[in-house]
Formats: structure tokens, C-alpha cells, sequence
């Protein structure tokens, strides 16, 4: 064996092991990145069903407390007559609008006999001899909410005694099944099994759906039979016992279980939830999968020309061996092959007709301004350009002349981009751009001036053509942080563009297409209003409606436009809190507002607590108590009688962070009212938290008042809410005598709406603050 076939040996073993080594990586990679895709998967879910379980327990406690504040009922109990209470109404309520499809009330006298109960006609027996829960309230009168097994079911139960003038006078129980958290659960694509510890096998003497397997109770066998069936085929436990995932591949399902316990820490009840494995998104793995496999045929290609190159190079020294006259002849040879794999690669990523890009190189630049973007929060875009009719150029002139059409639109294009910009040829008559480092004015501008270039005619051969461009446009990261992506939805807006007739573009975001001059020109007419004090500060009177004397104002922005006159908040606003400029308008209305009420306090009028607005980008901004007590030191203000109105939903969003600056504006002296309350949903264990003063009753529950029975529950509830909890409660949008009479014999006196007044503007509130300063 000579030496070269010996090399041969030598290479064809190290790929042979390269191979073998590559497959037990690439499996053991993808084995580990699916373990970790179905364990977050696994933990999704498992989190999913803890939060509606929490969410739905909140739900009830929140309801159940509102009812014990309802007078109805707490006559009901004293009176021992229990049929104008209205729980049936209040059922259908609550099946309308929320997610309580399944809920059950029962009435408690302070002795533990049964007074009322919704599901049946049975009453006056003694549950507190049966039940340790009721038997303990009656001890100790405090709320409890829970879950447990009874008789018939698995149901979540909250307990609440009652008090009249201080009197404990009963207790009202509200229960309700987990049907909704199933369907909920099954609307995100899981599937779930209630089962029952055996251990409450005797005590479900009456089991609502009488299934049982290996003596645990299935809750729900009708909503999922399919698992149930599942579960049937083989030993339960082995389901229950699951503390990740367990992947079923007979069924392609990824399980896993959520273990509930009683009072006293024992298993109570179990969650088997269940997701088609086809539900789950494994294209990340399919891509880690792919890279590893391109950077093996990479490596097994530089294997190849290194295993070439060895070839070459003993191959060279036994010809020189030979004949050193053909030394110089070989070395002729390795040049040739370096330019040609010079030549082979410029090919491979360049257009052969224009010299430009090609597709290829363009999708690596593009991945390469991604990682940069990310690191600097820069933007670009990416342009899909097609030619307009090219087809008949060359139908009509042959493709010499075609070809040489193209070399000057490329020059031409290339006019018109910047140094660090890529101009590349996809093919035929599609180009791309890859515009970094971009802003919406730019890339507009670029578009323009592409548009410009092409109005000229082309001279060809003593042909002079005229043709034009369809130009689509897609955005990072608006529109994806991928390129491939990216450059698909940049064609895709092209092709929106070949329909709206051609020669024109479009963004792959339609509504930018249409808003993008016009948000560029709303910007600097707000920087401009700012510089020159065109917005100004409106007053509503808030209003106690028992005697008419003004309570309160709240200051309400409105914008002096000088050519389209006055501008309400809703067309300005929503485009101020996407660009940021809210942040300064809210600074500038705070100013104003403060400086009108101190001037009406000189002047000695009263007129109560000013609210102002404050938007979420306001309120999350770093320095902003630093900024606010800068404010009201230079302007020696007196904070007892401002006070700041804040979104519900704003509150919720991050409800740790909202108490720690609520406290903080507290300490300032300033009120903190909730705006639109009733919209949003507040967790009852933060909202008792909160350091606020105030509830308003959103509009949209006051404008079909009385007429509408939702609204009157609603607004009977947020009302009794504020009671216990001791908060003044205030409704907006009043206007109208039957809203006025319902809210206040409701017990909500404080008014705001255009049934007493609309904002004024500084002047006109002043007069009605000195008429209504006294009440009537």
C-alpha cells in the first residue's frame, strides 16, 4: 500500500467517525432540547390552570362580598323571607357577562341552620353539624374561601358572615363547579381531567357524575372523554403521579398533573392536563436540528479540501520525484484552483448579470443588521422592489436589451441609497434594499426618491423606455425579527402595491401606508403646540347631588389648533402615548392645572379636590416623584387639594411596582382616585392594598341606567365594594334625571356629567364655582 492510498484510508476512517459523532450529537442535542421545550411547555400549563383556579376563587370571593354588603339580603335574613333576594337574576347576570356560568348560593343563620339555598327548596336543617367550616365561622365570624369535596363535587366555596349595624346576624356561601375553567383550558388547547382522591370515595355519596376509576372520582367525563378513556386503559396513579410531563405516544399527547391539597395539606384533588404534541411548536428545534447539520456538511467540507489538499501536495512531491520539470506546471495549477474557488464563491453570493448581491448575501447581511440592531435598538428596513411591465421589454425588444435596462435602473438605484446600504438583484426583474440604521422620514424619503429616479426615461440601443417600480416595505422589529420574514413581507406589500395599480408602494402594515405623512406631521404640530402653549386646561364640576354644591373638578385637556379649531383628547392622545410626547403633555396639563388652582385660591373660591389625569407612560417613567416634587416645590403648592385620577387597567399591570409609587404620591399629600372603575379587573387582594381614596363608576355602566338590570347589578356591587372598604365612590357620564335619582338613593352622591355640566373652559368655571359654592 503506497502512501497516497494509505491518506485515502486515513480520511474515509475520520469522516466514517465524524459521521457517527455527529449523529450522537445531533440526537442527543435534539433529545435535550425537546426535554426542555416539554418541560416548559409542562410548566405553562400547570401555571395556566393555577392562575384560573386563582382567578376564578377571586371571582367568587369578590362576588360573594359584594352580597354580603346587599341590603335585600341582609333584610331577608331578619325577616326570615327569602323570596325577593334576586339570586336568579343575579345567576343570569353572571352567566351573561363572566365566566360564572356554574354558581350556587345558600343562606346561614348565626345558629348554622340552612335558611336558603338556590339549587333546591330544602331549608332549616343544621349544616353546622355536619360541616367543621360553617361550625368555625359561626365561632369566629371571618371570611373564608376554599376549595373542597362535599357530598356531590369537587367545588370552590367562599364563606362570608354578615353583619348588620355590627350585629353578626348570618353567614352567605357561594359555590361554583370548574366548568369554566375547562373550557377556558380547552380554548388554549389543553385538555383537563378532574379527578378526586379515593380517599373521598364514601364521603361523594351523592357524586354528580357517578364515574369513578380505581375509586377516584372523575369530576368532569363528559367534557374530555377522550382522556378518560386514556386514563381507563392503564393504572390511574401512574397519571397522577406525574411531577414534569409524560409524553403518551400512542395518543401523541404531552401530560402532566397539578396536585391540589386539603386544608390540612393531604391530596384533595388532581389536574390531568393534556396537549396534542402537535400543538407544540418544535420549529426552534427544527432550526437548532438544521444548524447543526449545515455546520457538519461544513466541516465535512473543509475535511474534503483538506483531505484534497494533502492529496495534492504528496501528489505534487512524487512528481517531483519523478520529473522536477514539472514543478513549475504544478504550481501553475494550484493558482488556478484558488482563483477558481475565489471566482466559485463571488458567484455563489453575487447577481452574474449586475454584479450586485444576490439573495443569499442579502439574507446574511440582513441577520447580521438583526444581532447589531439588538444590541443597539436601531431600525431598518427592508425594500422589495419589482419592475413594472418588464415582461413587454423584453417580449418586445428581445433580452439584449432587457438586460441592459436593468444594469442602468441598478445604477440609478444606487444613486439613491447610502454608502452602508445593500442593493441586491433577487432575479429577473426584483430587487431588494436593506436600508439600515432607518427612521419612518427616511425611509419615506428613500422611497420618494426611488420613485423620482424612475420618472426618467431609459435609453437603450436609441430606445428610450419608460418604466417604474412596485415597492413594498417591510420594518424591523414591527413587522419580525427574522429575515427571511422580513423579506417575505416586504413582497408581500408589493404585491399590494401591483393592485393598487403599480408605480407606487406600500408598507406591509397597510394602515402605516396610509398614516405615515400624516404621523410625521401630527408630531411636529404637538412639538409645536407645546412650544406655544396651545393646549389648554378644561374643568368639569363634580357635583353632591344632595344639596348641588360643588365637591370637586376635574381638569380635562383640550387642544386650540390653529386651523382645525379645537381638538378633543381622543385625536391626539392615543398617537401622544405611542410616541411619547404624552409624557410631556401630561408635565405641561399638571403645570397649568396647578397654577389655575392656586390663582382661584388667591381669589378665595372653593371648590374642593382638582383631579387630574395621569397616563401609564407617566406614571412608569423613572424620575417621575422626582419630577413631581420638583414641580410642586417651585410652585409652593398645596397638594391637600390635588388629586391624581389613574386606569384601573394601568393599576393591574404590575400591581407590587403601582403600590410602592401610590405610597410615595400618598406621602406628597396627593389623593389617588381609580378611573373607570368596573372596565379592568382588580384583584381584591391588592385592590384592600392600595393607598386610594376614591372609586369613579365608569360611564359605560351609567348610560342605560335604570333601564338595563346588568347595570344595576354592576353599579350595586361597585357601590357596596366602596362601602366596605371604606372609599368615597363618584359616577361619571351622568345625564339624565332617572340615572341622577337610581345612583343617589343607590348612596353614590358625588356627581360628575353634563346633567350639571360640561368642561368649561377657566373663565366659565369660575362663574359656576362662585353660583354653586353654597349648594342650593
Amino acid at each position: 500500500m503506497n502512501k497516497l492510498s494509505r491518506i485515502i484510508v486515513v480520511v474515509l476512517l475520520l469522516v466514517t467517525i465524524f459521521f457517527t459523532g455527529s449523529y450522537i450529537y445531533l440526537t442527543h442535542k435534539v433529545d435535550t432540547l425537546k426535554n426542555e421545550k416539554y418541560l416548559d411547555t409542562s410548566g405553562d400549563m400547570r401555571d395556566e390552570l393555577q392562575s384560573l383556579i386563582k382567578e376564578k376563587s377571586e371571582a367568587i370571593l369578590l362576588v360573594t362580598l359584594g352580597l354580603s354588603a346587599n341590603q335585600n339580603i341582609k333584610n331577608a335574613i331578619k325577616k326570615k323571607n327569602y323570596k325577593n333576594i334576586g339570586f336568579n337574576d343575579l345567576i343570569v347576570t353572571l352567566q351573561r357577562y363572566s365566566s360564572l356560568q356554574n354558581i350556587w348560593f345558600q343562606l346561614i343563620t348565626p345558629e348554622g341552620k340552612s335558611f336558603y339555598r338556590s339549587w333546591n327548596d330544602k331549608k332549616g336543617d343544621d349544616v353546622s353539624s355536619v360541616r367543621q367550616d360553617i361550625k368555625q365561622i359561626i365561632q369566629d365570624p371571618k371570611v373564608i374561601s376554599t376549595i373542597s369535596t362535599g357530598k356531590d363535587d369537587m367545588t370552590f366555596k367562599a364563606m362570608v358572615p354578615i353583619f348588620d349595624n355590627g350585629k353578626f346576624i348570618g353567614i352567605i356561601e357561594t359555590m361554583a363547579k370548574f366548568y369554566s375553567i375547562t373550557q377556558k383550558m380547552k380554548n388554549h388547547g389543553n385538555e383537563l381531567l378532574i379527578v378526586v382522591d379515593k380517599s373521598y370515595k364514601k364521603q361523594l355519596s351523592e357524586a354528580y357524575s357517578q364515574t369513578f376509576v380505581d375509586d377516584y372520582y372523575i369530576a368532569n367525563p363528559l367534557e374530555n372523554e377522550k382522556l378518560l378513556h386514556i386514563v381507563q386503559k392503564s393504572a390511574i396513579e401512574k397519571y397522577l403521579k406525574i411531577t414534569t410531563y409524560m409524553i403518551d405516544t400512542e395518543n401523541s399527547l404531552l401530560l402532566t398533573t397539578l396536585q391540589l391539597a386539603d386544608m390540612n395539606g393531604n391530596p384533595m384533588g388532581y389536574f390531568i392536563i393534556a396537549k396534542d404534541l402537535k400543538r407544540i411548536d418544535l420549529s426552534e428545534i427544527e432550526q437548532a436540528k438544521n444548524g447543526v447539520l449545515e455546520v457538519a456538511l461544513l466541516i465535512l467540507l473543509l475535511i474534503i479540501i483538506l483531505f484534497y489538499y494533502i492529496y495534492s501536495v504528496n501528489y505534487k512531491r512524487l512528481i517531483q520525484e519523478q520529473n522536477e520539470i514539472l514543478e513549475s506546471s504544478v504550481q501553475e495549477k494550484t493558482e488556478e484552483l484558488e482563483l477558481q474557488t475565489n471566482v466559485l464563491t463571488f458567484i455563489a453570493h453575487h447577481d452574474h448579470l449586475t454584479g450586485l448581491a444576490n439573495k443569499v448575501l442579502l439574507l446574511d447581511r440582513i441577520e447580521e443588521t438583526i444581532k447589531h440592531a439588538k444590541t443597539t435598538g436601531e431600525q431598518f428596513s427592508v425594500f422589495f422592489l419589482d419592475l413594472d411591465k418588464f415582461k413587454e421589454v423584453n417580449d418586445t425588444y428581445g433580452h439584449e436589451i432587457g438586460d441592459e435596462l436593468l444594469l442602468q435602473i441598478k445604477n440609478r438605484l444606487k444613486k439613491c441609497i447610502k454608502s452602508d446600504d445593500t442593493l441586491a438583484r433577487l432575479g429577473g426583474d426584483e430587487f431588494a434594499i436593506l436600508h439600515k440604521n432607518a427612521t419612518k422620514i427616511s425611509t419615506i424619503n428613500l422611497i420618494d426618491n426611488i420613485l423620482i429616479h424612475m420618472k426618467k426615461p431609459f435609453h437603450v440601443k436609441n430606445i428610450e423606455i419608460f418604466t417604474s417600480f412596485s415597492i413594498g416595505v417591510a420594518l424591523y422589529p414591527q413587522d419580525s425579527a427574522k429575515a427571511n420574514q422580513l423579506l417575505r413581507n416586504a413582497e408581500t406589500a408589493m404585491y399590494k402595491a401591483k393592485d393598487d395599480g403599480k408605480n407606487t408602494y406600500q408598507f406591509y402594515d397597510k394602515k402605516m401606508t396610509e398614516m405615515a405623512l400624516q404621523k410625521i406631521q401630527l408630531d411636529a404640530d404637538i412639538r409645536k403646540a407645546l412650544k406655544h402653549e396651545e393646549f389648554v386646561a378644561y374643568f368639569q364640576p363634580k357635583i353632591d347631588a344632595r344639596d348641588e354644591k360643588i365637591v370637586g373638578l376635574e381638569t380635562l385637556i383640550r387642544w386650540m389648533h390653529p386651523q382645525k379649531g379645537m381638538m378633543t383628547p381622543d385625536e391626539f392622545i392615543p398617537f401622544c402615548e405611542e410616541t411619547g410626547l404624552v409624557l410631556e403633555i401630561d408635565k405641561y396639563m399638571l403645570i397649568q392645572s396647578m397654577k389655575q388652582i392656586m390663582k382661584w385660591q388667591k381669589e378665595g373660591l372653593e371648590f374642593g379636590k382638582v383631579s387630574v389625569n395621569v397616563s401609564t407612560k407617566k406614571i412608569e417613567s423613572s424620575n417621575y416623584i422626582e419630577e413631581l416634587t420638583y414641580i410642586i416645590d417651585s410652585l409652593q403648592f398645596d397638594t391637600s387639594v390635588l388629586e391624581l385620577e389613574i386606569l384601573e387597567g394601568q393599576i393591574m399591570k404590575n400591581p407590587q411596582k403601582s403600590i410602592e409609587i401610590l405610597n410615595k404620591l400618598r406621602d406628597l399629600g396627593i389623593s389617588i382616585s381609580i378611573d373607570d372603575f368596573g372596565t379592568g379587573y382588580s384583584s381584591l387582594s391588592y385592590l384592600k392594598k392600595l393607598p386610594v381614596t376614591k372609586l369613579k363608576i365608569d360611564r359605560s355602566f351609567v348610560i342605560d341606567l335604570p333601564a338595563s338590570k346588568d347595570d344595576v347589578a354592576i353599579v350595586r356591587t361597585i357601590i357596596n365594594l366602596a362601602e366596605n372598604l371604606k372609599l368615597e365612590i363618584i359616577a361619571e357620564g351622568v345625564e339624565k334625571k332617572e340615572q341622577l335619582d337610581f345612583l343617589v338613593n343607590e348612596g353614590c352622591y358625588n356627581i360628575q356629567g353634563y346633567y350639571f355640566s360640561k368642561p368649561l373652559p377657566a373663565d366659565e368655571c369660575k362663574e359656576f364655582i362662585i353660583a354653586h359654592s353654597k349648594g342650593k
